[in-house]
């Protein structure tokens, strides 16, 4: 099993710290509505998965605490990524020329 999840780019450790990280957040800012909690925790488990490594080697920290970290600040992350993604695409549009 591990093998195959390893195969689908998934690291549990990771996994966990963000889990723990989103349900931090949860408690932290008061998600009250049920959908806000899942978001908060399984976008947190997901984003730890793919970046506790990176944050790790730029913060210098162990794996389990950038994940931790990730998972705690994961919406923020993501907003933050859609964000710059939604404004990069906005100016390659206004310097792309109409057909």
């Amino acid at each position: 099993m591990s093998d195959f999840l390893t195969s689908l780019g998934i690291k549990i450790p990771d996994l966990a710290a963000g889990f723990g990280g989103g349900v931090v957040n949860a408690l932290f800012f008061q998600r009250g509505k049920p959908m806000d909690v899942v978001a908060s925790v399984v976008g947190g488990a997901i984003t730890a998965n793919f970046m506790a490594q990176t944050v790790g080697r730029l913060c210098g920290t162990d794996v389990g605490v950038s994940g931790f970290i990730v998972g705690v600040t994961a919406m923020a992350i993501c907003q933050g990524i859609l964000g710059a993604v939604k404004s990069r695409m906005q100016k390659l549009a206004e310097k792309t020329p109409d057909a």
